[in-house]
């Protein structure tokens, strides 16, 4: 029977590829309606949640956006931005992109784009859940906090972000909440593949000390976090161009198939990333992380 640092380790492995797993079933599921469709009809992945991918496509967002808050980073910057990435990833499944007026029953005469009534009491549903499910877990982690290390403020510091987060969703969604509505789905995966991004770059910064696993030296996992980090960024910055352009009128939505593409080279920059760091992570499994004042996680005070 392994030991509990053993089993940490191995819990840690299955976490980390529980991840890889889902993105795969969400490429599967996308595949599959490619060919029943004899052809790329979706103009993006997030618009697979008006398709027979639906139900993967949101729970495979809810089950990474746990797994990534779960998961612990090895610097406290790392550990904060897969936080936030974790808490947008819900968002973007249960909140979904909009539909143009050709959709059945999609938008009332004068808008261009909305969610489509019949689904919107579903989102309302469900975002709306998802504001209270944050709420009780931020309350129950600064009670965690409070008890385990009182009120040190490295501790309380990193709460601040997520509660930042969590507030701005709920004041918005509260008070703009037909702005949300139109733009909360876009403005989430944007945040979300840019924290991704930024995981990738803290990655890149120092290659990884001691034995490695498949192969590669040090500077061969510094090499490929960097790839991927710059990959991630540039799509990101030239989707989010071509987005505001067609926004503003500045070019003509002639390559609606665009944003499916790069959100599919995203989704695959990021399963490379993530095997990647857990190919680095595997012998090691969860990292002891300094928190800043001299003591490790798990450390009572």
């Amino acid at each position: 029977m392994p030991s509990r640092s053993e089993s940490a380790i191995i819990t840690y492995r299955a976490l980390r590829m529980g991840v890889v797993a889902a993105a795969s079933l969400l490429l599967a599921s996308l595949a599959l309606e490619v060919i029943r469709t004899h052809g790329l009809e979706l103009t993006s992945i997030s618009a697979s949640f008006y398709s027979p991918v639906r139900n993967v496509f949101v729970g495979v967002l809810v089950a990474t956006g746990m797994a990534l808050v779960v998961i612990m980073g090895r610097e406290q910057g790392e550990d904060e931005a897969l936080n936030l990435a974790g808490m947008l990833a819900p968002t973007i499944g249960l909140l979904p992109t909009t539909v143009g007026p050709s959709a059945p029953g999609a938008c009332q005469e004068g808008v261009a784009k909305c969610i489509p009534h019949a689904t919107l009491v579903d989102v309302e549903n469900n975002v709306s859940s998802l504001l209270v499910l944050g709420l009780v877990v931020l309350i129950g982690a600064l009670v965690y906090v409070l008890r385990t290390y009182g009120t040190r403020p490295v501790r309380l510091r990193r709460m601040i972000l997520p509660a930042a987060l969590w507030l701005g969703s709920a004041l918005l969604w509260l008070f703009a909440h037909e702005l949300v509505l139109v733009h909360g789905h876009n403005l989430a995966a944007f945040f979300f593949f840019l924290l991704l991004a930024y995981v990738a770059h803290i990655n890149a910064q120092d290659p990884p000390e001691g034995k490695t696993v498949l192969g590669l030296t040090p500077k061969a996992y510094h090499r490929g976090y960097r790839v991927i980090s710059t990959a991630m960024t540039v799509t990101i910055v030239l989707t989010a161009v071509y987005d505001i352009a067609i926004l503003l009128r500045w070019l003509p939505d002639a390559y609606p198939q665009w944003f499916f593409v790069a959100e599919a080279v995203l989704l695959l920059l990021f399963v490379a990333f993530w095997i990647l760091q857990t190919a680095h992570f595997w012998r090691d499994g969860v990292p002891d992380t300094d928190d800043g004042d001299g003591q490790e996680l798990g450390e009572d005070t």
